[in-house]
């Protein structure tokens, strides 16, 4: 998909034009904090797709966000080259692929957890140790919960998927009765 493409190109140019890695973050952040604010007001989000309004009022309020919001400079710049090139459409694929950037030069993995029920500190806390230790990078952990899982806990890195719950174990002792009385 050419929306892929786009966020990955810019998201790569921004994370190779930041060498000091602990300035990583604070892009990012200066990324999401700009691209929420586009996509929590629909009026700015659709000034900006607008094909008849002029560039450079497009590139006043370009500034005018970066300066309210306090972003990065080089963030800044990537969001006027964005609209310099008609491109703010693919924001949001930006800010994906730019946190996976920093997530790879920092060393880290994201691990989405869902549970039947909400997880303690210390459960998660194990579970970051243990993680981190399989896998040698830091984890951060988002936590979700499914009521429906009934027990247990379902694990997403990346594109792999670990589940561990009561409903996928039901699930597979279904199918193995269901192929036991076809037999």
């Amino acid at each position: 998909m050419l929306e892929n493409q786009v966020g990955k190109r810019y998201a790569e140019a921004l994370s190779a034009n930041i060498s000091d890695a602990s300035l990583l973050e604070k892009a990012l952040e200066s990324l999401k904090s700009f691209n929420e604010a586009v996509k929590t007001e629909p009026q700015l989000d659709q000034f900006f797709k607008h094909p008849s309004m002029a560039l450079e009022k497009k590139k006043s309020v370009v500034k005018d966000i970066c300066g309210r919001l306090g972003v990065d400079e080089k963030v800044s710049n990537l969001m006027t080259l964005l609209n310099d090139r008609d491109r703010m459409l693919y924001l949001g694929k930006i800010v994906e692929y730019f946190e996976q950037e920093v997530d790879s030069r920092l060393n880290r993995m994201r691990v989405h957890v869902t549970s039947a029920h909400p997880l303690t500190v210390a459960n998660t806390d194990r579970l970051k140790a243990a993680l981190n230790k399989i896998l040698g990078k830091t984890i951060l952990i988002d936590t979700d919960v499914d009521e429906s899982l009934i027990g247990g806990i379902m694990l997403r890195i990346g594109d792999q998927v670990a589940d561990d719950t009561i409903r996928n174990r039901l699930e597979i002792l279904k199918r193995t009765i269901e192929n036991e009385e076809v037999a």
